[in-house]
C-alpha cells in the first residue's frame, strides 16, 4: 500500500518526467500491481532505502495513524490533485480514443486506460489484450454513440478520479483530506450537480455528497435548470426530494419532477392522451414512491387546480380528496400525515435573499461581497406587520428575549428599506445596552445593492434602547425608534449619520427575523 502512496505523493516521478515507468504501467492491470512495478523502478534506481522509509505511511496501519496525519495534510492533497490533474490531462500519456455521442454532436476524448480500468470493471474487460481494435499507434479505439460526450467528459476530467483511486483502496485518510480540500477551495461550487452524480454512490464521499446537498437546497435552479437535470439518477431526485431545507416553490419542483419523471425516468410523452394502458400503469407505479416526497398542501389553491390536479388520474384518491377538502373546507387542515413545511431559507416579502446575504456580510463585519460557501446564518421570522400588528405590545410579545434579530420595514410607496441589527436580546426595562456589533442601515433601492448604506455604533453604551412603548429602538436620543407605522430617525447621537437618514419616515410593512449561527443550539 505504501507504494501507492508514494505515487500520490510524487505523481510527478511517474507521470510527468519518468516516460519509461509509465510505459511500464500503462500495461498494468492492478492497481497493486502497478504499485509493485514503481516499487521495482525505483529499486533499479538505488532508491530501496527511502523505500523504506516510505512504510510509515501504509494508511491501513491504525498504529500508524499519528504519522499518517503528519505526512497526509491537505496541502499535500492539493498538490497531489494538481499533479494528478496536469497529468491526466496531456494527451501525451493517454492511450485510448473516445468517440461519444451521435450526429451532430459526436466528440473525441482522450483517455488513460490505467485511470479507467481502475475506475470501472467494465473497462478493465474491454481493455482486454485481444480488444480488437487499435490504430495505427496502439491507441484504444472505445465507440459509444450512445453515450453522451458529457457522460466521459465527466470521468475523465473530474478531480473525484482521485477519490475513486483512494476509495478502492481503502485510503480513508486520503479521501478525508481531499474532501477538506475540495470543500475549503469552493471547487464545488463550480458544478454542484456533476459532483453529486460522482459521489452519491460511495459512502466514504459522505461529506461531499452532503457539501453538494446544501449547495443545491441553498439554490435549486442550479439543479433544475441545468442541462444534466432530466437524466439525473433516481436516487439523486429522490434525495434532492427528501430535503426539508430546499429553497424553492412547491409548485415549481412538482413541475420540474414531472418533466423528469415522464422526460427521463418513463421516456414517455406528458400527454397522457397519447398513453397506452400499460404507460398509466407504470406512471402510477413509478410515482407512487415519489408522492410522499411533495408537500402537495403548501401549493395554493390555484396552483392545484392548474398543474395538479391535470394528473389527478395519477394521485391515490384518499389524497385528492383531502388536498380539495383542505382548499375548500375554511379553517380545514390536513389529515393526512405527510412531510411537513420546507423552511425556506428566508420568509421575507420585503426582500430577497441577496439582501440577507448583505444583511450577513454586515453581521461578520466583512468588507468584500459575501462568498460563503453556505450561508452562515439562519433568519427565522419572528413577526410581521401586516399579519401580526404594528404596535409596541405586539413587537415584545413575539421578539422579546430571542437573542440577535435584525429589523427592517419598507417606506411607503417605494422600495426603500430602512432597519437595524440587534445583537443582543430585547427587552422592556426602559434602559440602553451596550454592544459593538449593532449596526443601522438603509438600502434606498432593493433592486440597486450597489445604494445600500450601513452605520456601526459609535457609542457602545448607548448601542439599543428598551422600552415598552417602542418597537425597535436604537441610540441615544434616539438614532432610530418605531412607534406604529411611524419609524423616526435623527443626527447620528450614537451611530454616524452616513446612511442619510433624517425625518419621519411612514412605513406600510416591516418584519422581524431572529438571526441565528448556523450549528448553535439556540
Amino acid at each position: 500500500m505504501f507504494d501507492f502512496i508514494r505515487i500520490l505523493e510524487q505523481p510527478s516521478l511517474v507521470l510527468t518526467g519518468k516516460k519509461r515507468e509509465w510505459e511500464l504501467l500503462r500495461g498494468v492491470k492492478d492497481i497493486r500491481k502497478g504499485c509493485e512495478v514503481v516499487a521495482d523502478i525505483e529499486k533499479e534506481q538505488g532508491l530501496e532505502k527511502e523505500l523504506e522509509k516510505r512504510k510509515i505511511l501504509d494508511i491501513e496501519d491504525e498504529g500508524e495513524e499519528g504519522n499518517n496525519k503528519k505526512n497526509m495534510t491537505p496541502q499535500h492533497c492539493s498538490e497531489v490533485i494538481e499533479d494528478f490533474k496536469n497529468a491526466f490531462e496531456n494527451e501525451k500519456y493517454c492511450d485510448v480514443i473516445i468517440i461519444a455521442g451521435e450526429d451532430p454532436d459526436i466528440k473525441e476524448l482522450r483517455a488513460n486506460s490505467f485511470v479507467l480500468r481502475v475506475r470501472c470493471s467494465y473497462f478493465e474487460r474491454a481493455f482486454s489484450n485481444d480488444w480488437e481494435e487499435k490504430d495505427d499507434d496502439g491507441n484504444y479505439v472505445f465507440k459509444k454513440p450512445n453515450i453522451a460526450s458529457e457522460v466521459f467528459q465527466l470521468i475523465l476530467r473530474q478531480p473525484f478520479i482521485f477519490f475513486l483511486l483512494a476509495d478502492e483502496l481503502g485510503l480513508n485518510k486520503l479521501i478525508e483530506h481531499i474532501q477538506i480540500y475540495l470543500i475549503d477551495n469552493e471547487y464545488l461550487r463550480k458544478d454542484p450537480v456533476s459532483t453529486l452524480q460522482v459521489t452519491y454512490q460511495h459512502e466514504p464521499f459522505e461529506d461531499l455528497k452532503n457539501y453538494c446537498l446544501d449547495i443545491i437546497s441553498e439554490e435549486p435552479r442550479i439543479l433544475f435548470s441545468s442541462e444534466k437535470f432530466p437524466s439525473l439518477e433516481k436516487p439523486i431526485i429522490t434525495m434532492i426530494l427528501q430535503r426539508d431545507d430546499l429553497n424553492m416553490e412547491e409548485i415549481d419542483i412538482w413541475d420540474s419532477f414531472i418533466r423528469w419523471l415522464f422526460v427521463h425516468y418513463l421516456k414517455i410523452s406528458k400527454d397522457d392522451s397519447s398513453w397506452s394502458s400499460e404507460d398509466l400503469s407504470n406512471v402510477k407505479l413509478a410515482l407512487k414512491e415519489f408522492i410522499p416526497l411533495i408537500r402537495f398542501y403548501d401549493i395554493s389553491r390555484e396552483d392545484f387546480y392548474l398543474k395538479v390536479y391535470p394528473y389527478k388520474d395519477l394521485l391515490p384518491q384518499d389524497l385528492l380528496s383531502d388536498i380539495l377538502r383542505y382548499h375548500m373546507v375554511p379553517n380545514s387542515t390536513p389529515m393526512l400525515n405527510f412531510k411537513s413545511t420546507r423552511i425556506r431559507k428566508v420568509d421575507s416579502v420585503l426582500v430577497k435573499f441577496n439582501v440577507f446575504k448583505l444583511f450577513m456580510k454586515w453581521i461578520e463585519k466583512k468588507d468584500n461581497n459575501y462568498n460563503g460557501k453556505i450561508a452562515p446564518f439562519q433568519f427565522i421570522l419572528l413577526l410581521r406587520g401586516t399579519r401580526d400588528g404594528f404596535d409596541a405590545s405586539k413587537f415584545h410579545q413575539l421578539c422579546d428575549n430571542k437573542g440577535a434579530t435584525i429589523s427592517f420595514a419598507r417606506i411607503q410607496n417605494s422600495k426603500q428599506i430602512i432597519g437595524g441589527y440587534n445583537p443582543l436580546h430585547w427587552q422592556q426595562n426602559s434602559t440602553y445596552a451596550s454592544t459593538n456589533d449593532s449596526f443601522l442601515f438603509n438600502i434606498p433601492n432593493t433592486d440597486n445593492l450597489d445604494s445600500a448604506k450601513i452605520s456601526r455604533c459609535s457609542n457602545h453604551n448607548n448601542a439599543v434602547y428598551y422600552n415598552s412603548g417602542h418597537g425597535p429602538t436604537f441610540g441615544n436620543g434616539h438614532d432610530l425608534y418605531t412607534q406604529g407605522k411611524t419609524w423616526y430617525t435623527s443626527n447620528g447621537n450614537s451611530y454616524p449619520n452616513n446612511i442619510n437618514l433624517s425625518g419621519n419616515y411612514t412605513i406600510d410593512e416591516y418584519e422581524v427575523f431572529k438571526v441565528v449561527k448556523k450549528g448553535n443550539k439556540s
